[in-house]
């Protein structure tokens, strides 16, 4: 298990590390633990990188609940946290989002689509993010926008640069808004 971790902690630091604007991201697979995705999130160089972190939760999550959850709470901004949990807005929009509808966060993933039923591509996988002009909010805050298969948009979030010089996810609730139906 140990070397299993390891393996897929360097593969998601490799990918971290790598992330710019308008670029696609790889993502080895599932989260294999809490640590694996601290650790990814912590060598995260930009938004993009450490946004595709928890976008691995929110995949990870259909397959164990208890790695996505500790996984969001290591890397999530203290919106999203109360008394060291999950708040109650995170797991609100985690119940009538992923819970409900596993198929949302599969549509962040090149090649899951409504017409084979988010069906997940072989691993690794394939996350596309952008920046517009409003990238630079300003007060240690950025946007980056994630594609989905599910709609004709992308999907805003918004980091924040910790003092650490982390990029913790700060906003990030249209990432569980719904898609088109699976066919």
């Amino acid at each position: 298990m140990n070397i299993r971790i390891n393996i897929m902690t360097l593969a998601i630091c490799a990918m971290a590390g790598l992330a710019h604007a308008d670029q696609t991201i790889s993502l080895p697979g599932n989260l294999p633990s809490g640590e694996a995705c601290e650790t990814a999130w912590a060598k995260a160089q930009t938004p993009e990188s450490a946004a595709v972190v928890f976008i691995a939760a929110l995949i990870t999550y259909q397959f164990d609940e208890a790695i996505a959850r500790d996984c969001m709470i290591r890397i999530v901004d203290d919106r999203y946290l109360s008394n060291g949990k999950l708040s109650h807005d995170l797991e609100y929009l985690i119940e009538v989002g992923i819970d409900r509808h596993a198929e949302i966060a599969r549509s962040y993933v090149k090649g899951a689509v409504p017409g084979n039923g988010y069906a997940m591509p072989e691993a690794p996988w394939t996350i596309h993010f952008t920046r517009d002009n409003r990238f630079d909010l300003g007060n240690s805050q950025y946007r980056v926008k994630v594609y989905t298969s599910g709609q004709p948009t992308s999907r805003p979030m918004t980091m924040r640069r910790d003092d650490s010089g982390h990029y913790r996810i700060n906003e990030a609730s249209t990432l569980f808004v719904g898609v088109a139906a699976p066919q």
